[in-house]
């Protein structure tokens, strides 16, 4: 290796020179840079003990699990502590999605507070209360930050994913079995975790973000080389999901997904024949539930009934000003002079429960289409394509991982059919991020 300028590393690779700059602070193009060196082993332990730290928090995995004491809290306030980095990552890097989430962050902390205090009568301080819940979009810049100071192989990535996930799996299923039914509660505001209704019976309702991810990415490992244990583990899975999980939406976008990823590896016949076997049962679910609207209605609980009402309100509190529709007419918190149900009248009325048309509501026609820019931004392709050099041990897991990043963003926006998009929108900036990371896209240098 020949000695470089102060400031500058250069890297030779099997075939070529590729070379990365960082001065006076700067972090430059992810693609330019070499994977580097292998550190020693106590370097790599502690860098992977950091990301098994910090993605869960990223992931706003305690974000609402009261159960979880100090961690629910520091959830609470890790876009505050990240912000740093956030700033960091917003002026020291030029990335694709930097227009987009900066356009976003921008109307939701910004635009919507205003409207918010003229439609709604908020005072300043609660307008300002109203983005608590947006702020874990910086995640983008801030875990890309990070990512890009610690600068793990996208190997040791990929394993601290894997290890989330089958970690969580344990604990999942090791709560189930030890918990005693006493500890269950029947109202969120006691435990948002061990819950008990009269539709689903007892049930954890625990993030999943890390198992469906890592069911992904055994769902690329198993169309690319099938073995016996990737359908055992995806039926564990589904399993572990549906008997203590319980959370409907989730588990058929995760099933959906899943089958999707395996359908696009079969042979044309084959495809061609699951499409028409798909067509025709979708075509009978939609007869079905024509004629047993009341038993499918029934079977949903009370929270059909809840959503259609809400609705309903939704609309009208809509159509009294078109400007609504457009702008959004912000958003109300639980704590503050001016509460949703003071604004319709109804206690159970949640924007969180109605996915789009919550958002609407909130962010207008502008906002939402904004936010929907995020999940499209995460669905593009940002990997260098065959030309990439990869040093990694294993490339191809690596890039099933980078994969099963993409299907998790599809994920995602798939259950926005029902949950809000700004339930956890920490959630999907740190995905994208990740993808970002471990595509190695090229991007542009920020300014000197």
């Amino acid at each position: 290796m020949e000695q470089a300028p102060r400031g500058r590393v250069r890297a030779e690779r099997h075939r070529g020179v590729v070379k990365s700059m960082r001065g006076r602070g700067r972090i430059l193009p992810l693609g330019s840079v070499p994977t580097p060196a292998p550190a020693a082993a106590q370097g790599l332990r502690q860098t992977s003990l950091i990301l098994l730290a910090i993605l869960p928090l990223f992931g706003q995995f305690f974000h609402y699990m009261v159960d979880a004491g100090p961690f629910y809290f520091l959830s609470k306030a890790w876009p505050f502590i990240t912000l740093p980095f956030a700033l960091h990552g917003l002026l020291r890097t030029r990335t694709p999605p930097h227009g987009v989430y900066i356009a976003c962050l921008a109307y939701v902390l910004a635009v919507t507070p205003v409207l918010s205090i003229y439609w709604l009568g908020n005072s300043v301080v609660d307008a300002i209360g109203t983005t608590i819940k947006v702020w874990p979009i910086t995640y983008y810049f801030s875990l890309l930050s990070v990512l890009l100071l610690l600068r793990p192989s996208p190997a040791l990535l990929r394993r601290s994913l894997v290890t989330l996930g089958i970690v969580s799996f344990a604990v999942l299923w090791l709560l189930w079995i030890i918990v005693p039914t006493s500890r269950y509660a029947t109202d969120p505001e006691i435990s948002k975790l061990f819950l008990y209704e009269t539709e689903r019976g007892y049930r954890i309702y625990m993030p999943e973000t890390f198992t469906v991810l890592t069911m992904f990415f055994v769902a690329h490992r198993a169309a690319r080389r099938p073995r016996l244990w990737h359908a055992a583990f995806l039926l564990f899975g589904v399993a572990s999901l549906l008997i203590i999980y319980k959370q409907r939406l989730a588990i058929a976008v995760t099933v959906a997904v899943t089958v999707w990823i395996l359908y696009r590896q079969l042979p044309r016949l084959w495809r061609s024949l699951g499409l028409i076997a798909s067509g025709f049962g979708g075509l009978a679910a939609v007869i079905y539930a024509m004629r047993n609207g009341d038993k499918v209605a029934q079977s949903l609980g009370g929270s059909l009934s809840i959503r259609q009402t809400s609705m309903n309100l939704l609309w009208h509190f809509l159509a009294d000003e078109p400007l609504r529709w457009i702008f959004g007419a912000g958003g109300a918190t639980r704590f503050g002079t001016v509460t949703m149900a003071d604004i319709v009248g109804r206690k159970d009325f949640y924007l969180a429960d109605l996915g789009w048309a919550g958002v609407i509501f909130e962010y207008g026609a502008a906002g939402s289409l904004l936010l929907f820019g995020l999940y499209m931004t995460a669905l593009r392709r940002y990997d260098r394509g065959p030309s990439g050099e990869d040093t990694s041990p294993d490339p191809g897991a690596d890039h099933d991982m980078y994969q099963a990043l993409r299907d998790y963003a599809l994920y995602l926006l798939l259950s926005t059919a029902v949950y809000s998009p700004v339930f956890t929108p920490g959630e999907l900036a740190s995905i994208t991020a990740l993808i970002l990371y471990l595509g190695q896209g090229r991007w542009r240098p920020a300014p000197t």
